[in-house]
C-alpha cells in the first residue's frame, strides 16, 4: 500500500484527533487518575473491624459483615458491594477487562487547575456473594498505580522505583504501612505541594482505559491511513473454488475466506444466526494452513468463549490462545500437537463437476431445434394446464422436426387444410377417412360397390352361410375369413364322402395313417414301429373304407385330410355330429369368392392406418358398420382432389400424424389449431432431445441420486480430512520448533507445570515457540496484555459494530490487514462509566463504529443465510424492521405445524398504579410477581434451558432480581439452575445492559403498567431513548428458542400517538403475539410442480407450495418432507445444493425427498405415490386416476347436477387427460 507516502501528516486530520480525544475519555472519570470517594459505588475499609481486616491482610477470605459490623454501615456497604460487583461483572463481560480492585494510599497533588488525587497501590480482589453477604479476598499481587508513576515523572521529574516501593509494602503486615507513605514523602520533598495519606477502598478501578490512551500512537499505518481518509472502494470479485474448509461453508462464507487469504481488508455484516462465528473459525483455520497468524480483538467474553468452544468441537482446541485463558489453551494446543496423526496420503475426491453434465443437458439448447429439455417439458406442462388444453398425441418425425422452423408458414398450411374441411371428419366418423383414389371415377365406382355390398350381397351371403352353420350345428362365424374356412371344410368333407364311406369319420385313423406312411427315403429310426404283417393288415383295412369302385392316389394323405376334417368339425360343432355336406355349397362358394374380391377392391382404397385389419378379418358386426359407412358417408369424399394436394404438402412436412389427430379432434378454429400444433411440436422435440446419447443421464435417476449422495458423503469426509490435515501441519511445525529450540522448550515446560501462565510469560520464556503453539491470539482490545504481543498477519475485529474506531486503533496496528465482523442493527459504540454512580450517563457514544469505518473504506460482505435450526422467534418482524428483509430464513417443520416460539403473558389482576404520582406505573408488584413466577416455572420444568430476563425499566429489573433472590431462599432445590449454564447463566438485566447476550429462552417484562384510571402512558423507560429500537432488536435476537413477553396491557391499549423510538416497535411486538398468521407466498409459476401439488392433495396429503424458500413441502400426520426438484433446489452452487442444504433442511425437522425433472414429468402420479408412501400413506398399487368412481350420495351424482343419463362426461374427461399424465 502507498497510503503512508501519500498522507504522511494524516495525524493532523480532524478524524484522527477525534479518535485521540475519545481514548482520553474512555471509561469516563477514572478514579485512578482523579480519585473521589463515592459511597454509592465504593466500599471504605479504612475503618474496618480488626477481626475481618486481619483475615483479609493475611490473604484469607473475609466476609464483608466481618469487615463492617455496624448494621447501618453494613447495609450501605452491602448495597455498594452489590453495585460494584455488578459493574465489574458487566465490564468484564462486555469489555473484557477486570475492574474489581482495592486501592490503598492517596497522593494529593496541587496544580494550578486544581488538586489531583491519585491512589498509590492497587490490589486485585475477588468478591463472591454468600447469601446476604459478600466474601472478599485478595486475588493477586499488589502493584503501583501507573498514573502516579507518570505524574511524578511529568510534574516533578522523579523516576519512581516501583520495586523499592513495593518492597516497603511487603515488609509490613498492613496494606498501607507508614513506611510507604514516608518513602514517597521523602522522594518528593521540596517538590511542590504534594501530600500522602492512608486510604483503603474497594471499588471499580482499572488501568486499561489509561493504557488505551497512552498507547495511541501517531506513527503512520497503512490501514489507519485509509480509515482516516475514508475513501470508499468496492470489493473486487474473488474466486471461491478449490477451498479446503474445515466445516460447512456456503458460497458467501467461502468468498469471505478467499478474501482473507488474498490479504484483503474488508468488513463482514453478521446478520443474526447466519454463521458468524463459524465463518471466523473457518477463516482462522484457512489462514493457519497458510502459516499466517491472526490477532482477534473481541471485547465480549461470550464471543471469546463461544469461539474457543467451536474450535474444541472441531478437534482444534488451542488453535487460538485466549489472553484470559492462556494456560488452558496452551496446554490444549500442545496436547493436540502431540496427538496429531500424519496427514492422510489419500485425499477425499470432491469433484463437483460431476453434476455439470446432468444439469447442462437439462438446460442445454439444441443447435438445430433451439430449445432445451427443461424448456420443452415446461412448455408441454403449460399447454396441458390450459383450460381448453390441446390433447393430440401426434409426433413429428425426427428428420422433419428441425425443418419446421417457420411455424407461421406451417400454421398457414394447416389453416388452409382446415378451411377445406380436412379436419371435419376423423377416423372415428367415416370408414372413408384417409382413403386413396386415382381419380373421380374410382370414387364413384367404390361408392357403388360399397352400396351394393351393403344393401344386398353382404345381407344375402350372411343369410345363406348362417343357414349352413345352423343346419350342421356349427358356432356362428365371426368374420368373412371364417366363412371361407367353413366353406372349405364343407367342400373337403364332400370330396371325402365322394370316395370314402361315412364310417371313416367314426373310426380312429392313427394306426391306419402310420401303416400307410411312406417308408422309402425315411430313416429306420424315424419309421413307425409296426411289424410287416400288421402293416399289411392295416393297409387292407384302410382300403375297405373306400367306396366300391373308388381309389385314391395317396391313401396316407387322404387319411390325414380326413383326420383334420374330423378334428375341425368337432371343434366347430356346438353338438357332436357326423360330418355332412349341406345343399348348395358350390353356389355359396362362388358367391363368397366374389364377395371377397369386392372387399379386396375396397380395401385397396382404404387408409391402412384407419383400417389396420383387412375387411375380411373384421368381426361381421363391425364389417356391417364399415360397409354402411362406406355406402353412405359421401360427404367425407367431397373436394377430395383439392385436399389431396394439401395432404401431400403436409405429409412432406412430416405432419401426417398431426393431421389425423386434428381430424379426430374435429379442430375447427385457429386458436385451437395453433395450440394443437404447438403441443405436437414440443412433444416431438422432447422425444428427439431425450433420445440423444448425452440425454440418457436425465432418465437414469438412480445413478444421479447415487452421485448426489456420494458427493454429500465425500464433502463431509473432506471436512474431517481438512481438519486432520491442518492439525497435522501445525503439529509438524510445533515438532520442528521443539527440535530447533530445546532450551526454550524446557523453560516452557517448567512454566506450564506451574498451573498458570500469561501470554507475556510464555513469550518471555519461549519466544521462538510462541508462534508454533497456536495460530493466533484472542484478546480484548482493552486488555493490558495486548501491548506485549508481537506483530500478526491479520487482525480480526469481532463484534466491531459495538466498538468505536478509536477503541481498536491500537489493535489494528499489529497487522497490515484488518477484517471487521459486526451487526450494526443491534450494536453501536457506547459510553461507559468505570465507576458505579447514582446518576448514570446515557450510553450512546455518538461516534462511528469500527465496523462502519472499515466497511465504508474497504467494502462489505454480508452473511444473510440463517442457519438456526429452531424457528426464529418473531423472525418476520425482526427481518422486516431491522434488516430490510435481507435475512434468508428457511422455515422449520415446527413452524409448518403451527408451533410458536413467542408468547404473551397479560397481567390482568392489579395491573393499575396505586397513585397518580410520577413514576407510579413503573414496576407494578403484580408484574414483578408474574415475572418471578415464570422464572421459577422455567427452573422447575426446563432447567436444561438457559434463561434471561430483561426489562425496559432498570428499576423493574432490580426489583425482579431481588424478588428472585428472595424467592430462592424458600426453594433451595432449584438453586442449581441459577448457578448453571456457564456463560449463559441466569441473569436479570435492563435493556441497556443487554449487549450481544444469547439464551435459550428470554422473558421480556416490560416493567410499566396502567395508570390508576386504566390508561397506558407513552413513557416506557429505556425504549424511549435514542437507542430504544436497537435495544429491542438486541432483545429479540437474543432468544435462541423462545420469547415470552410479560405485560400489563395489550397492543390495542397503547396510545395511537406520542409513541417514539423503541416504544413504536413495542406495539408491533405485542401485535405479533396476538395476531399470528402465516405469511402467504405467491404461487410458483411451474405447471409441472402445480400438477404434482394437485395429485398430492388428492391423495389426502397436506401440501404447501411454496413455503418460505422451500418450493414444495408435504406432510401427513406429524411427518413433513421437502420435495427437492431440480429447478427448485436450495443453494447457490453444487456444494450448497447437494452437501450443505440437504443436511440443514433435515436439521430443521424436514425429511428430504429428491425428485428429478424427467422422473416427475414422465410419471407424475408415480412420484406422488412414492411421496405418499414415504410419509406412511397406504397407496394402492394400481394407478390412481384423476377421477375415481365410487359410491356417492345422490347430491354428488351426475344426475343431481343436471347431467342426462345418456351423457358420460367422466369418460370424456378421462379421455381428455393431458398426454403426459399417466
Amino acid at each position: 500500500m502507498s497510503e503512508i507516502e501519500e498522507t504522511p501528516n494524516y495525524v493532523e486530520n480532524s478524524t484522527w484527533q477525534r479518535w485521540r480525544s475519545e481514548t482520553l475519555n474512555f471509561g469516563g472519570n477514572n478514579p485512578l487518575k482523579n480519585f473521589e470517594f463515592n459511597s454509592f459505588g465504593q466500599i471504605d475499609l479504612e475503618k474496618s473491624h480488626p477481626g475481618g481486616f486481619s483475615q483479609l491482610v493475611t490473604g484469607k477470605r473475609s466476609l464483608l459483615s466481618n469487615l463492617v459490623r455496624d448494621p447501618l454501615a453494613f447495609s450501605r456497604a452491602s448495597a455498594a458491594a452489590r453495585r460494584v460487583k455488578n459493574k465489574a461483572d458487566r465490564i468484564e463481560s462486555t469489555l473484557g477487562f477486570k475492574t474489581l480492585n482495592m486501592v490503598g494510599g492517596l497522593a494529593t497533588i496541587a496544580k494550578p487547575e486544581g488538586e489531583v488525587k491519585i491512589p498509590i497501590l492497587i490490589w486485585p480482589i475477588s468478591m463472591l456473594k454468600k447469601a446476604d453477604d459478600y466474601e472478599i479476598e485478595i486475588s493477586g499481587q499488589v502493584s503501583v498505580n501507573p498514573v502516579l508513576v507518570q505524574e511524578l515523572n511529568e510534574s516533578f521529574g522523579i523516576q519512581l522505583n516501583e520495586s523499592d516501593l513495593l518492597a516497603r509494602q511487603n515488609e509490613s503486615s498492613d496494606f498501607v504501612p507508614v513506611t510507604v507513605l514516608n518513602y514517597l514523602a521523602n522522594l518528593t520533598r521540596n517538590q511542590g505541594e504534594i501530600e500522602f495519606k492512608r486510604i483503603l477502598v474497594v471499588g471499580n478501578f482499572a488501568i486499561e482505559p489509561i493504557l488505551l490512551a497512552r498507547k495511541f500512537s501517531d506513527e503512520p499505518h497503512p490501514v489507519l491511513s485509509r480509515l482516516v481518509q475514508a475513501n470508499s472502494v468496492e470489493l473486487a470479485k474473488v474466486e471461491t473454488d478449490h477451498q479446503e474448509t474445515i466445516c460447512e461453508a456456503d458460497l458467501i462464507q467461502r468468498r469471505i475466506i478467499s478474501r482473507a487469504l488474498n490479504g484483503e481488508s474488508f468488513a463482514v455484516e453478521t446478520l443474526p444466526g447466519c454463521g458468524y462465528l463459524q465463518t471466523v473459525v473457518m477463516s482462522i483455520a484457512a489462514l493457519a494452513k497458510q502459516g499466517k497468524r491472526v490477532l482477534l480483538l473481541a471485547a465480549r467474553s461470550q464471543t471469546r468463549a463461544e469461539l474457543s468452544d467451536r474450535l474444541s468441537e472441531l478437534g482444534l482446541s488451542g488453535l487460538i490462545t485466549r489472553a484470559d485463558s492462556t494456560w488452558i489453551d496452551a496446554v490444549a494446543a500442545i496436547s493436540r500437537h502431540e496427538k496429531a496423526a500424519s496427514e492422510s496420503e489419500y485425499p477425499v475426491n470432491l469433484d463437483s463437476s460431476i453434476f455439470g453434465p446432468y444439469f447442462e443437458q437439462l438446460e442445454k439448447t439444441h443447435p438445430d431445434l433451439g430449445v432445451s429439455v427443461a424448456e420443452a417439458m415446461s412448455q408441454i406442462a403449460k399447454l396441458t394446464a390450459l383450460e381448453n388444453a390441446p390433447e393430440n398425441t401426434a409426433r413429428i418425425p425426427l428428420e422433419k422436426l428441425s425443418g419446421l422452423t417457420d411455424r407461421d408458414a406451417v400454421l398457414t398450411e394447416l389453416a388452409h387444410a382446415m378451411q377445406l374441411g380436412e379436419f371435419k371428419f376423423g377416423p372415428q366418423d367415416s370408414a372413408w377417412f384417409g382413403a386413396v383414389f386415382s381419380n373421380a371415377e374410382d370414387v364413384s365406382r367404390a361408392i357403388e360397390l360399397a352400396q351394393k355390398l351393403n344393401e344386398t350381397v353382404f345381407t344375402e351371403l350372411s343369410k345363406v352361410l348362417a343357414d349352413f352353420t345352423e343346419r350342421v350345428n356349427f358356432r356362428p362365424a365371426s368374420t368373412v375369413s371364417e366363412w371361407g374356412d367353413y366353406l372349405s371344410l364343407f367342400i373337403g368333407v364332400r370330396e371325402t364322402l365322394d370316395k370314402f364311406i361315412s364310417e371313416v369319420f367314426d373310426r380312429p385313423l392313427t394306426e391306419l395313417i402310420a401303416a400307410t406312411a411312406p417308408r422309402r427315403g425315411v430313416p429306420k429310426d424315424q419309421r413307425p414301429a409296426i411289424s410287416g404283417g400288421n402293416r399289411r393288415r392295416l393297409k387292407k383295412l384302410a382300403k375297405e373304407y373306400l367306396r366300391s369302385g373308388m381309389s385314391v392316389a395317396d391313401m396316407n394323405q387322404a387319411l390325414q385330410a380326413i383326420q383334420q376334417q374330423r378334428d375341425s368339425w368337432r371343434e366347430l360343432s356346438l353338438v357332436p355330429t357326423q360330418p355332412q355336406v349341406p345343399q348348395g355349397i358350390l353356389e355359396a362358394q362362388t358367391a363368397y369368392q366374389a364377395f371377397v374380391a369386392d372387399l379386396q377392391a375396397l380395401q385397396r382404397h382404404l387408409d391402412p392406418e384407419t383400417h389396420p385389419v383387412p375387411l375380411w378379418d373384421l368381426p361381421l358386426d363391425q364389417l356391417k358398420q364399415v360397409l354402411h359407412s362406406l355406402a353412405n358417408d359421401k360427404e367425407v369424399l367431397v373436394n377430395l382432389s383439392e385436399r389431396v394436394m394439401v395432404q401431400s404438402r403436409l405429409a412432406d412436412l412430416g405432419l401426417q400424424q398431426l393431421v389425423r389427430e386434428l381430424a379426430r379432434l374435429h379442430v375447427d378454429d385457429l386458436p385451437t389449431l395453433e395450440l394443437e400444433f404447438q403441443l405436437s411440436w414440443w412433444q416431438s422435440a422432447l422425444d428427439f432431445l431425450i433420445t440423444q446419447p448425452d440425454a440418457q443421464r436425465l432418465i437414469d435417476f438412480e445413478k444421479q441420486n447415487d452421485l448426489e449422495n456420494s458427493f454429500a458423503k465425500n464433502y463431509s469426509d473432506s471436512l474431517n480430512q481438512n481438519r486432520l490435515a491442518l492439525a497435522a501441519a501445525l503439529s509438524k511445525k510445533w515438532r520442528n520448533s521443539l527440535q530447533a529450540h530445546p532450551d526454550e522448550a524446557q523453560k516452557l515446560k517448567q512454566l506450564l507445570r506451574s498451573g498458570s501462565a500469561s501470554i507475556s510469560e510464555i513469550q518471555e520464556s519461549a519466544p521462538s515457540l510462541f508462534d508454533s503453539i497456536s495460530s493466533g491470539v484472542l484478546i480484548s482490545p482493552f486488555s493490558a496484555e495486548l501491548y506485549s504481543l508481537p506483530n500478526f498477519d491479520v487482525v480480526f475485529v469481532l463484534d466491531a459494530a459495538g466498538l468505536a474506531t478509536a477503541e481498536v486503533v491500537n489493535g489494528i496496528r499489529f497487522a497490515q490487514q484488518v477484517i471487521a465482523f459486526g451487526d450494526p442493527a443491534i450494536a453501536q459504540p457506547e459510553k461507559f462509566e468505570l465507576e458505579q454512580r447514582a446518576q448514570q450517563i446515557e450510553n450512546d457514544l455518538h461516534t462511528d463504529s469500527a465496523f462502519a469505518a472499515i466497511s465504508g473504506c474497504f467494502g462489505t460482505e454480508t452473511l444473510e443465510r440463517s442457519y438456526r435450526t429452531t424457528p426464529q422467534a418473531l423472525g418476520d418482524l425482526i427481518n422486516r424492521e431491522f434488516y430490510s428483509g435481507r435475512i434468508q430464513f428457511t422455515p422449520t417443520a415446527e413452524e409448518y405445524f403451527g408451533e410458536r416460539r413467542f408468547s404473551l403473558e397479560i397481567v390482568t389482576a392489579k395491573n393499575r398504579a396505586n397513585s397518580t404520582i410520577e413514576g407510579a406505573t413503573e414496576s407494578l408488584d403484580s408484574e414483578v410477581s408474574r415475572c418471578v413466577e415464570l422464572v421459577f416455572n422455567h427452573a422447575l420444568w426446563h432447567p436444561e434451558k438457559s434463561l434471561l430476563v430483561a426489562s425496559a425499566s432498570a428499576v423493574h429489573a432490580e426489583r425482579v432480581r431481588a424478588a428472585v433472590a428472595l424467592e430462592l431462599n424458600s426453594k433451595p432445590n432449584l438453586a442449581e439452575f441459577f448457578d448453571s449454564h456457564g456463560r449463559e447463566k441466569f441473569e436479570v438485566v435492563s435493556l441497556s445492559e443487554l449487549t450481544h447476550r444469547i439464551a435459550d429462552r428470554v422473558i421480556f417484562s416490560i416493567g410499566f403498567g396502567r395508570t390508576s384510571h386504566g390508561a397506558v402512558l407513552s413513557n416506557f423507560g429505556q425504549l424511549n431513548l435514542d437507542s430504544g429500537k436497537r435495544y429491542l432488536a438486541n432483545l429479540m435476537v437474543s432468544a435462541r428458542e423462545q420469547i415470552t413477553v410479560v405485560s400489563c396491557f395489550q397492543a390495542k391499549d397503547l396510545p395511537n400517538d406520542r409513541l417514539s423510538r423503541g416504544a413504536n416497535l413495542l406495539r408491533q411486538l405485542l401485535s405479533a403475539a396476538e395476531e399470528f398468521e402465516p405469511q402467504q407466498a405467491d404461487p410458483i409459476d411451474d405447471q409441472i410442480l402445480n400438477d404434482l401439488v394437485m395429485r398430492l392433495k388428492k391423495l389426502g396429503l397436506r401440501v404447501a407450495s411454496p413455503y418460505g424458500e422451500l418450493a414444495l413441502v408435504v406432510s401427513y400426520g406429524k411427518r413433513a418432507l421437502f420435495v427437492a426438484l431440480d429447478k427448485h433446489l436450495v443453494g447457490h452452487d453444487w456444494i450448497e445444493k447437494f452437501a450443505i442444504e440437504p443436511s440443514f433442511i433435515c436439521a430443521l425437522g424436514w425429511e428430504y425427498f429428491r425428485v428429478f425433472s424427467f422422473q416427475l414429468f414422465s410419471d407424475p402420479q408415480g412420484v406422488a405415490n412414492l411421496i405418499a408412501e414415504h410419509l406412511g400413506v397406504a397407496v394402492s398399487k394400481k394407478k390412481v386416476a384423476l377421477f375415481d368412481d365410487f359410491d356417492r350420495s345422490f347430491e354428488d351424482t351426475d344426475a343431481a347436477w343436471g347431467e342426462r343419463a345418456t351423457e358420460n362426461r367422466d369418460e370424456i374427461m378421462k379421455r381428455d387427460k393431458p398426454p403426459h399424465w399417466k
